[in-house]
């Protein structure tokens, strides 16, 4: 199932630091982390990767999401701020994780950024702030 959001604020539950998408809690239990958080998280570093390569997003970007943890692939789209069509795309490669200490990025990943069609990002690892 394909789930869809904008970016927004970050919820709550990414504020706890590092985590191998599970949520923050006291248990040590798998509560794997799927939905608006990590389209969200997606969204922020997707941003970053794309004004990092010169091409800055205007309005966010939309993320959708299929499956969890290790087959996680997450879809983002949106437009530059010149107009021109971006879409970036993260599949998880190893141990997912997002950070959200001193800004949002995702680790785990291999990404693919294009802008009006022409591959700009090509990640294997970590993208957002401070990668």
């Amino acid at each position: 199932m394909r789930k869809r959001t904008t970016r927004t604020a970050l919820p709550a539950v990414l504020l706890c630091g590092t985590f191998a998408l599970a949520a923050c809690g006291g248990d040590g239990g798998n509560n794997e982390l799927t939905g608006a958080a990590v389209r969200t998280a997606a969204a922020q570093a997707g941003e970053a990767a794309f004004d990092q390569a010169g091409h800055p997003i205007d309005g966010g970007l939309d993320c959708t999401d299929e499956g969890s943890g290790d087959n996680l692939r997450l879809t983002c789209d949106g437009k530059t701020q010149d107009g021109q069509d971006a879409r970036m795309t993260a599949e998880a490669d190893r141990n997912p994780e997002i950070n959200t200490d001193g800004g949002v990025r995702i680790e785990g990943f291999e990404v693919v950024g294009t802008v009006g069609g022409n591959q700009v990002i090509k990640k294997k690892g970590c993208i957002g702030v401070g990668c």
